[in-house]
C-alpha cells in the first residue's frame, strides 16, 4: 500500500528535465522526417537496417533494442556485420555477451580487424579458436585485459562495468587529443577531493561516470525494469547492441566535454558528511528503477523489479535507510520530500548532505511541481539517480545550459549542528626553548 500511495504521484516527479544528452539517445527518439520531400529518401535509407533487424528471427517487433540492433549489426566492417556472432541465424538478445564477443566486437568497431600484433601467450586461447585474432588484438589495444595469468576466458560472460570500460577506452582511442584525465583523477585510492579525504568508490567508478555521461545505458520504461543491469551483472546482448549504437555516435562536443570530471573537487567535511557521500558514491552505476529505493529486489518496502532506485529512492536508500533520518513513509516521493522543507535551504546555503529538488520554475517552482532529487556533495556536485543518465551518477549545479543548474529550486536539511561540525585544526607545534 505504502509503495502503490507513491507510485500514484509519480506522474508529476517523473516529468524529466529537458534532454540533456546531446545527440547520444538513438535515433528513435528524433524527429526525422521534418520536410515531405525527403520521406522517400529516408524510408530507402532506412530499409537496410529494418531489413537486418527482420532478418533475425529472434528479434520481433516487440523486442526493445531492435532498432539498435537493426542499427548495429547492419555496420559491415572488414566483411563482417557487427556483433552478427551467428551468422545471421539469430542474435540472441537475452543471451549473455561473451568476453570472446566483446573482444571482437571492440575490434571491429574501432576498425582495427587488420591491426598486426605480437601474439601474447594464452592457454586458453590457442592459435585455431575462431576469436583468436580478436583477442590478441583486443588486449594490444588496451580496450581488454586477461583475467589471471595467460588465462582470457573466452567463453566467460562480460560483466556490465567491465564493458563499459571497454568501450569508454574504444571512444578515447578514437578521439586520442581529448582530455581524458578524468579516467586518473577519479580512479580509487587516487582521487582526493579535499586535503582530507579519499572517498572509497568503486574501481568502476571512472569509467560508470564516463560511461553515464556518454549515454551508453538504456533507462528502461517502468514495464521492464526487469531487464536492468547492476554495473556487476552479465552484459546482455541486446544491452551490448545499445551500448556499441551509441559509442559509435557519442558526438566530438561530448567528449570534449568530458574534461569537466577532471577536477571533482569538494569542501572540507565533518565525520558524517564522509560516512553519507562515501556510501553514496559506491553506487554509481546502479539502474533507475521506477518505485526503487533498494540495491536488491527485496526492499523492506516490497519487491522491486529490480535493484536499483528512482531519484527520491536513493535519497531514501542513503538518508533514511542507511543513516536513519526521519523521513516519514508519506515523503517517499520527491515533490513530498520538497513539501517538509523548512527552511528552504538556498543555493548559497548548501551544506554538503543537503538533498536537492528540482521544479520547472527554478526557486519559484511549488512543491507539487518538484520532478527530482538528489543528495549534494559540495562546490555544485551532486549525486543522484536519474532516467536520463540511466541511474545513478554525479553532475553538477554550475554546468550551464543544463536543467540541473536552471531548475534547481531549493534544499532540506536533515543533518544536525553535530553532523555539520568540521574537525578542529590541529594544533601547532609549540616552538622549541632556545
Amino acid at each position: 500500500m505504502v509503495r502503490a500511495e507513491w507510485t500514484r504521484n509519480r506522474a508529476s516527479q517523473r516529468r524529466r528535465p529537458r534532454d540533456q544528452r546531446g545527440g547520444v539517445t538513438g535515433p528513435v527518439s528524433r524527429r526525422l522526417f521534418i520536410l515531405a520531400p525527403l520521406l522517400l529518401a529516408s524510408l530507402i535509407l532506412l530499409r537496410p537496417t529494418v531489413a537486418r533487424a527482420l532478418a533475425y528471427p529472434d528479434v520481433g517487433s516487440s523486442q526493445w533494442a531492435r532498432t539498435y540492433i537493426g542499427w548495429v549489426t547492419d555496420q559491415r566492417i572488414g566483411g563482417r556485420n557487427l556483433l552478427d556472432d551467428f551468422q545471421g541465424t539469430a542474435f540472441r538478445p537475452a543471451q549473455a555477451m561473451t568476453r570472446a564477443q566483446l573482444a571482437r566486437a571492440l575490434v571491429m568497431a574501432s576498425g582495427n580487424q587488420a591491426k598486426p600484433f605480437t601474439p601474447r601467450e594464452l592457454i586458453d586461447v590457442p592459435e585455431d579458436h575462431p576469436y583468436y585474432g580478436d583477442i590478441q588484438r583486443v588486449l594490444a589495444l588496451g580496450f581488454m585485459g586477461t583475467c589471471a595469468d595467460r588465462e582470457f576466458r573466452p567463453d566467460q560472460a562480460a560483466v556490465v562495468w567491465q564493458a563499459h570500460r571497454s568501450l569508454v577506452r574504444m571512444i578515447r582511442a578514437k578521439y586520442p587529443r581529448a582530455d581524458w584525465s578524468m579516467l586518473s583523477a577519479l580512479a580509487p585510492g587516487k582521487w582526493q577531493p579535499n586535503d582530507d579525504w579519499r572517498p572509497p568508490v568503486r574501481t568502476s567508478f571512472p569509467s560508470e561516470v564516463a560511461a553515464r555521461y556518454f549515454g551508453l545505458r538504456f533507462n528502461h520504461p517502468a514495464s521492464q525494469d526487469k531487464l536492468e543491469r547492476l554495473p556487476t551483472e552479465v552484459l546482455r546482448r541486446d544491452h551490448a547492441a545499445y551500448a556499441f549504437s551509441q559509442a559509435l555516435r557519442v558526438p566530438a562536443w561530448r567528449v570534449s566535454s568530458l574534461s569537466r570530471f577532471n577536477e571533482v573537487k569538494l569542501p572540507l567535511l565533518s565525520a558524517r558528511q564522509k560516512e553519507i557521500l562515501g556510501f553514496a558514491l559506491r553506487y554509481e552505476g546502479y539502474p533507475h528503477i521506477y518505485g526503487g529505493e533498494y540495491p536488491t529486489v527485496n526492499s523492506p518496502y516490497g519487491l522491486q523489479a529490480h535493484g536499483g532506485f528512482d531519484c527520491s529512492g536513493f535519497v531514501w536508500w542513503v538518508m533514511k535507510i542507511q543513516y536513519g533520518y526521519p523521513i516519514p513513509v508519506t515523503q517517499r516521493t520527491a515533490a513530498a520530500m520538497a513539501a517538509a522543507a523548512k527552511p528552504r535551504i538556498t543555493r548559497a546555503k548548501l551544506r554538503p548532505g543537503d538533498i536537492l529538488f528540482w521544479g520547472p520554475k527554478g526557486s519559484a517552482s511549488t512543491a507539487s511541481s518538484i520532478y527530482h532529487a538528489g543528495i549534494y556533495m559540495g562546490n555544485g556536485w551532486f549525486i543522484h539517480s536519474t532516467g536520463s543518465s540511466a541511474g545513478v551518477s554525479i553532475a553538477s549545479l554550475n554546468w550551464d545550459g543544463w536543467s540541473w543548474k536552471t531548475d534547481f529550486a531549493w534544499g532540506r536539511r536533515l543533518l544536525t549542528a553535530s553532523d555539520l561540525a568540521l574537525p578542529s585544526p590541529s594544533p601547532s607545534p609549540s616552538p622549541s626553548a632556545n
